[in-house]
Order: C-alpha cells, then sequence, then structure tokens
C-alpha cells in the first residue's frame, strides 16, 4: 500500500537539513580560528580580508587587543620571538631619536660657535682700532710737548747770559743762588704725572739780599744753572737730587738750587721778584714725580 505524504514528515525533513547545515558551519569556524588565532597581527589581518568570514566572527576579532593576542594566545617560543622584536624595534627608535638630536645639537653648537667667533672677530677688529686711535692720540701729545720743550730749549739758549764767579754757595740763605734777577721762563704744564712724592711745605726766593743775603747778585745756581721762574725750585738732595723734574699744582719744576734751610720735605720755589715770591707765600702742595 502506497504511503501518504505528510506535513509532519517535510517538517522533520527540514529540520534535519538545517540541524546539518549549522553543524557544519560551527564546526569550520572551530577550525579557522583554531589555526588563525595563534599567528601574529597579520593573522588577524588575514581574517579581516577574508570575505567568507561572518560579520559576527570579524568583529570578534577585530576587537583582540595586540597585548591579548601576544599574551593570551602565543607560545613561549613565539612570545620570545615577539619580544625579541619589540626590542629591536624600540632600540631602532631609540637610535634615530639619538641620531636627531645629536644633529640638533651639532647644529645648535655650530651656530653658537660661529656667532662666537663672529663676535670675538667684531671685539678684536674694536680693540685693534681703539689702540691704534690711543696710539695716534698719544704720539701727537707727544709731538705737542716735544714742540714745547723745542721752544722752550730755543728760547732758553737764545738768551744771554753772564758769568759771575760768586764762589761756594753751598749753604747760604733760603736758596743757594747768586745772581742779578735770574731769567724768566714760561710755565710748562703737564698732562699727567707719576707717583706721588708726598706733601711739601713750598716757600719763595729771589735773587736779592733779602731772600739770599751775600750771595745776590749772582746768576748761578748750586747745581750750575741760570734760575729760571717757572722752572726752578730750591730742594734737599737728599729727598730729590738735582736735575729731577717734579709736577707742582700741575706744573714742571726742576731740582736745581739748594739751601742751608731747605730741609727733608721742604722746597723753595724761585720767582723773579721779591714782590711775587712774597706773594706766593707758604704753602703745603702735593709733589709728583714728571713722567
Amino acid at each position: 500500500m502506497k504511503k501518504k505524504f505528510s506535513v509532519k514528515n517535510l517538517v522533520g525533513t527540514i529540520l534535519l537539513i538545517a540541524f546539518t547545515v549549522a553543524l557544519v558551519v560551527v564546526g569550520y569556524r572551530v577550525v579557522v580560528t583554531a589555526d588563525e588565532l595563534p599567528g601574529k597581527l597579520g593573522c588577524v589581518a588575514s581574517a579581516a580580508e577574508n570575505t567568507q568570514y561572518y560579520g559576527v566572527t570579524m568583529e570578534a576579532v577585530q576587537k583582540v587587543e595586540y597585548d591579548t593576542m601576544k599574551y593570551g594566545y602565543m607560545d613561549d617560543v613565539l612570545l620570545a620571538q615577539m619580544d625579541y622584536m619589540d626590542k629591536q624595534y624600540e632600540a631602532e627608535r631609540m637610535e634615530e631619536i639619538r641620531e636627531i638630536n645629536n644633529l640638533t645639537a651639532m647644529s645648535e653648537k655650530t651656530s653658537d660657535k660661529l656667532a662666537y667667533e663672529a663676535a670675538r672677530k667684531q671685539l678684536e677688529e674694536e680693540a685693534k682700532k681703539a689702540r691704534e686711535a690711543a696710539a695716534i692720540a698719544e704720539a701727537a701729545k707727544q709731538a705737542r710737548l716735544d714742540a714745547l720743550v723745542a721752544a722752550a730749549k730755543a728760547e732758553y739758549y737764545q738768551e744771554d747770559v753772564v758769568d759771575i764767579d760768586t764762589g761756594d754757595s753751598s749753604d747760604t740763605g733760603s736758596g743757594d743762588t747768586a745772581s742779578k734777577g735770574g731769567r724768566k721762563g714760561k710755565p710748562v704744564y703737564a698732562t699727567s704725572h707719576g707717583k706721588s712724592l708726598g706733601k711739601f711745605v713750598i716757600t719763595a726766593y729771589c735773587t736779592c739780599r733779602v731772600c739770599c743775603g751775600v750771595y745776590s747778585g749772582g746768576n748761578r745756581t748750586a747745581s750750575g744753572t741760570v734760575p729760571t721762574s717757572n722752572r726752578t725750585i730750591a730742594v734737599d738732595t737728599s729727598v730729590i737730587p738735582f736735575g729731577t723734574k717734579v709736577v707742582i699744582n700741575g706744573q714742571v719744576y726742576v731740582a736745581e738750587d739748594r739751601g742751608g734751610a731747605i730741609k727733608g720735605k721742604r722746597i723753595d720755589m724761585f720767582f723773579m721778584t721779591h714782590k711775587e715770591a712774597l706773594r706766593w707765600g707758604r704753602r703745603t702742595m702735593e709733589v709728583y714725580l714728571y713722567k
């Protein structure tokens, strides 16, 4: 007798087919996942590019972090290889950073060195110009002084001098000058001076009998020169030797005379007239060596 096909048999057949298909799909996913997950990120990329995976599978794979992939699925050998590769990568990156820093530092150092050399060269040029200017100024100053000295000498030697023998004048009066009025001299002013000899008491004298007593009327100092105003001073030769040039109140004088009353830090300054000597009087002033 022929069996009648029923709805119940049809539903059972469909369910059996569906169960078989589901079993095949699940088995395939298990096999593929077991093969792919132990790999590195390249395996994940391959899985992502495989269009045969279902959307649910792709989402699960994409959510796996690198550290989870590395330490969750790698065996010891692969993990050691991954650690070695990571360290190599980090070392290379650090080397690149060091090279960049070295290049930057070298560039800055080179720039600083160039700037330093330029500044040093400029300072040397300025110092050279200053030295040259100072030398020119000093030469001009010396030329002026030489001209003044030459003019003074010319005037000194052009005047007529009458020699009168006055004998020994080693220890008389306030100044050992025995002359008839001496000679007028122009003042020589010092633009600079040497070290200080200290403060001296400075008096004044002329060639009259009041100042020089019996030694008045001659024209020679104790050193043999003609007494000259604005030039000749009497000194204690143990303190200031004959011929020494000193600066008093900015003016240059020469130690050319001496006297019995001139001892220690005392100086007697020669004037042409007794009136001028009285006007000077007695003063205490700083005395400097002339440079």
